[in-house]
């Protein structure tokens, strides 16, 4: 067990850069169930130490819980980062309660799942945790820091990183986010609980990904 964990172990010298599609796009997400947790996948790709996180992919805003709707996520989100040459190459998450800054085990249970079977090299993975403390500033100013924070895996647990610089956002992605939120664009996020009830929402955003780039 013990060389298990150490092989998932995330290497140390990564570094993880946030596109601002991504980066907006997970927090639009999180702003759309603000009484909710959400959570969802990362696309990128990795080149050397550094991993390029350029989509996220919107999973669920009804339960964590909720196994078989994470399954239908991580197959079709895994197809679909590979069929552009890319792989999942983590996950994210926001909390129900804005005072909790850590992820619960059922989603530490999908970080695993995304980890395991997204594709990416074998010590590549992060997470994302939405700071909420951070949100206000982002959204309503688009000033401060970036409102997510990057955890990486070690042993069987996902925490923190000790160095936060290791996750790279653009400088000009809170203003870019602000702009959306006013314009409620957090209403055109969809995610696979939308899509399995309704199939026309689209749970890779094309549309909205054109807002983004």
């Amino acid at each position: 067990a013990g060389g298990a964990a150490a092989h998932r172990a995330t290497r140390s010298n990564m570094k993880y850069t946030l596109s601002d599609r991504a980066y907006c796009k997970l927090i639009l997400h999180a702003l759309k169930h603000p009484l909710r947790s959400v959570c969802g996948a990362l696309i990128g790709r990795c080149d050397g130490d550094v991993v390029q996180v350029i989509d996220a992919i919107p999973y669920l805003h009804t339960t964590v819980a909720t196994a078989p709707n994470a399954e239908i996520a991580l197959e079709q989100s895994c197809a679909y980062a590979g069929s552009g040459g890319n792989a999942l190459v983590g996950y994210y998450h926001a909390n129900e309660r804005t005072d909790d800054d850590r992820m619960s085990k059922h989603a530490a249970k999908i970080a695993d799942c995304v980890e395991r079977n997204g594709g990416a090299p074998a010590g590549s993975a992060c997470a994302l945790l939405v700071d909420a403390s951070a949100l206000a500033e982002a959204t309503e100013r688009g000033t401060g820091r970036a409102a997510v924070r990057l955890l990486v895996k070690k042993g069987a647990g996902w925490e923190r990183a000790s160095d936060q610089g290791d996750l790279r956002v653009g400088g000009g992605a809170n203003a870019k986010l602000a702009a959306l939120a006013r314009d409620g664009r957090a209403k055109a996020v969809f995610d696979f609980d939308d899509h399995l009830d309704d199939i026309t929402a689209d749970w890779r955003n094309l549309a909205l990904n054109e807002e983004l780039d």
